[in-house]
């Protein structure tokens, strides 16, 4: 077990079935993909970076997309798709059950017209790297896939995500989904691309500070503005099965976040791997939704700067495949930020190191960068499922 053991606080086992830089200054990190070694540029991040990011936001995109959006629909749509950037909605209206089991913000996305729809996505395709949106795509087509299996009856369970037990002390008013949330937790779970929802919390602008959330089942994305700082926490990407094939095309989403996590914690030696080991067993996500915090005040796990290089290197490439889905350059000053702070994050387990055991449970915890990576068993499937989460505690929801 690990010697960093957390206090009583520490939150109990979710069961489901599916759910600063303190610094005045620091220099950015630029990458070598194929090294393990980083140099440190010349560029400064202000003392105010723990507050309001690392910048490199590609806004003005953002805010173009946006209102090439909202330019397509009426009135009453507007009114639908937009949020006070305060509104306590934006924390309840996320999650990795399908509708109506928890309700989404906004206008979802089958009811759009064909232009209104392929101008909502131009707004996720301006937010994301090519490879974040690709991912989000694959997502949803892993909803149609599940779509298609209830079609024909061939889906594990009638209604496979309705019911989970929520954790000790987890909100009862819907937020995480549970018997008392929207929809009552019973049957009806919608799986399909169509049932994504967009809204803006704030209005889009190139100055002030405004957040995308964008999501239905296994993916939910806040993206929040202030400026040229970007941030995109939490979010939540997921997916069951891990591989599928559908209208005669392959699909494997995660296949990076997978390969890397289990890359990186398999890179740990016998008595590394012991030292990491997490208290207690996970059966889904520890701050997943509606559970945001607090984060834990003592990390479990083994110190990342403890590790070699080539081990860092590792922990580095996981932590790529969830900020590179970022758009570029805002993703890469993030990572710099993140990578900076190995000194004090940490990488630990619980469950299992493998990519086909349903316990495997894996956790990076910095002062920033917050990761979660968890396999459970399948839920309309006899695959496995799984759940992965992105915060950067400095920023979850925009900056505090």
């Amino acid at each position: 077990m690990s010697s960093h053991t957390r206090p009583v606080l520490r939150r109990p086992v979710v069961l489901a079935a599916c759910l600063s830089i303190a610094l005045g200054t620091v220099g950015y990190l630029a990458f070598d993909p194929g090294s393990a070694s980083a140099t440190v540029a010349e560029q400064a991040v202000p003392a105010s970076a723990a507050r309001t990011g690392a910048g490199g936001a590609n806004t003005a995109e953002v805010v173009k997309a946006a209102n090439a959006f909202l330019a397509t629909l009426s009135d009453e749509q507007k009114d639908a798709v937009l949020y006070d950037f305060d509104d306590e909605a934006k924390k309840t209206g996320w999650s990795n059950f399908p509708t109506p089991v928890v309700e989404r913000n906004g206008l979802k996305l089958g009811d759009l017209t064909d232009a209104q729809d392929a101008a909502a996505m131009k707004v996720m395709e301006a937010a994301l790297s090519k490879q974040g949106y690709e991912e989000l795509v694959e997502i949803r087509k892993a909803d149609d896939y599940l779509a298609s299996l209830s079609d024909s009856g061939d889906s594990a369970s009638a209604s496979p995500t309705a019911t989970r037990t929520p954790p000790s002390g987890a909100p009862t008013d819907g937020a995480t989904g549970g018997p008392g949330g929207p929809g009552g937790g019973g049957g009806g779970a919608n799986f399909g691309s169509e049932w994504y929802y967009l809204s803006f919390f704030g209005q889009p602008s190139k100055t002030g500070e405004f957040t995308v959330q964008y999501g239905g089942h296994h993916a939910a994305y806040n993206i929040t503005y202030a400026g040229k700082n970007v941030t995109m926490s939490p979010t939540l990407t997921a997916v069951e099965p891990e591989e599928f094939i559908l209208d005669d095309k392959a699909y494997a989403p995660l296949a990076d976040k997978r390969a890397a996590t289990i890359g990186a914690v398999q890179s740990l030696t016998a008595d590394e791997l012991a030292a990491a080991e997490i208290d207690g067993s996970f059966d889904d996500l520890y701050l997943g939704p509606g559970n945001d915090g607090p984060f834990p005040t003592q990390p479990e796990g083994v110190l990342v700067s403890s590790l070699t290089k080539k081990q860092q290197a590792k922990v580095t490439a996981m932590l790529r495949t969830w900020v590179d889905d970022l758009d570029e350059k805002a993703a890469a000053r993030l990572l710099a930020k993140y990578v900076a702070e190995y000194d004090e994050t940490y990488i630990g387990w619980s469950g299992g190191t493998t990519i086909d055991n349903d316990q495997t449970y894996v956790r990076l915890d910095g002062p920033s960068a917050w990761i979660e990576f968890s396999n459970q068993p399948g839920a309309s499937t006899d695959e496995i499922h799984q759940h992965t989460i992105f915060r950067d505690e400095t920023s979850d929801y925009g900056w505090e």
